[in-house]
């Protein structure tokens, strides 16, 4: 069994970062971008959910060689934060660039990179039903995925992930549908436990949480069901045999103010002995960590996903 693996750096020293990619200076549209690059990249592109009856938008990276190969291509599935969009990791942390890198030097074998825009849903239902994010998630757009680029269609062929809101959304994923994905990466998960939960301010619960997870400002009316069937806490509590077919990969800087439910999934991955791997870096819930978080992350699914 593959084992448990918690690296940790209790100081913090001065890191001087070389090569740091500039924002992209360019406006991101639905045309191909970065034509100097070896993969394609297509920004905010439409896909229509039934589900919700609208246009939802997304974004894709091919890789070097995809249009001249008759292969197929496994899939990481990449999501924002919230307050981010389809196009934060490539305008942000160029995504794409750093996928090119890897693949060009032999590191990582080639993988497409699907981002969904999941406005602010956590990538789950919210409790009303309004906007029922996991059910097209699942449901409609990985189908239009495969039917739409050459993918390898099945769980081997397919890991998710995201920072933050979106590390929340790859552990439920991963969590709730282990037929679908073979691996999850999460970077700084909004993973909270009950007692976070219960000393939120009210209106930094009304304004990230309320609309997702039930609309009480009174601290233990927040444990509605809906926040137990979608905490991921519960989930391995509940489920923790069928998570042992999932690879996982997390990571968190020691100055994050959600390290304490990072921590809380660890322990509990390794009382339930479910292999996963814990990184603890210096850094808090910011840009600069999520930045040097991604190549390892990028590292960690190529070897999970199966290319043919």
């Amino acid at each position: 069994m593959k084992h448990i693996e918690r690296i940790g750096y209790i100081t913090c020293l001065f890191i001087i970062t070389a090569a740091i990619q500039e924002v992209e200076s360019q406006s991101l549209s639905d045309q191909q971008f970065n034509k100097d690059i070896q993969g394609v990249v297509y920004a905010s592109l439409n896909f229509y959910s039934k589900l919700s009856g609208e246009n939802l938008k997304y974004s894709v990276y091919l890789p070097p060689g995809y249009s001249q190969s008759d292969k197929h291509f496994p899939v990481f599935y990449l999501l924002h934060g919230i307050g981010g969009n389809e196009i934060s990791w490539l305008r942000d942390y160029a995504v794409h660039r750093k996928a090119d890198s890897l693949i060009v030097k032999g590191e990582v074998h080639p993988f497409i990179i699907v981002m969904p825009d999941g406005r602010r849903s956590y990538y789950i239902n919210d409790q009303n039903q309004q906007f029922p994010y996991e059910n097209i998630f699942i449901s409609e757009f990985i189908a239009f995925i495969d039917s739409t680029y050459k993918t390898i269609a099945n769980r081997q062929g397919r890991v998710v992930g995201g920072f933050s809101m979106g590390g929340f959304g790859a552990l439920v994923h991963g969590m709730k549908h282990p037929d679908i994905f073979s691996g999850a990466v999460a970077l700084s998960a909004a993973v909270r436990t009950d007692s976070m939960v219960y000393h939120e301010k009210p209106a930094k619960y009304s304004q990230y949480l309320s609309a997702v997870f039930g609309d009480s400002i009174r601290q233990y009316n927040r444990l509605t069901r809906h926040w137990i069937e979608n905490n991921p806490l519960y989930i391995v509590r509940n489920n923790p045999d069928t998570l042992k077919s999932i690879q996982w990969y997390l990571s968190c800087g020691l100055s994050d103010y959600l390290l304490p439910g990072n921590e809380a999934l660890h322990d509990l991955f390794a009382r339930y002995k479910i292999p996963h791997e814990f990184h603890l870096q210096c850094g808090g819930h910011e840009r600069a960590y999520w930045e040097r978080a991604i190549v390892p992350a990028l590292l960690f699914s190529s070897r999970i996903l199966k290319s043919e």
